[in-house]
């Protein structure tokens, strides 16, 4: 395995990291608006 395949192999880890949080983020932000709309509702 050279350097390159290594850091490529990297990336696509932090990449999908980045998403999965991403994701984190949205569903926690949602859930605090429905709470909040279900209160004002």
């Amino acid at each position: 395995m050279n350097l390159k395949e290594i850091k490529k192999d990297i990336n696509s880890e932090i990449k999908k990291e980045l998403k999965k949080s991403k994701l984190e983020v949205l569903t926690n932000e949602n859930d605090f608006l429905v709470k909040n709309l279900k209160k004002a509702g």
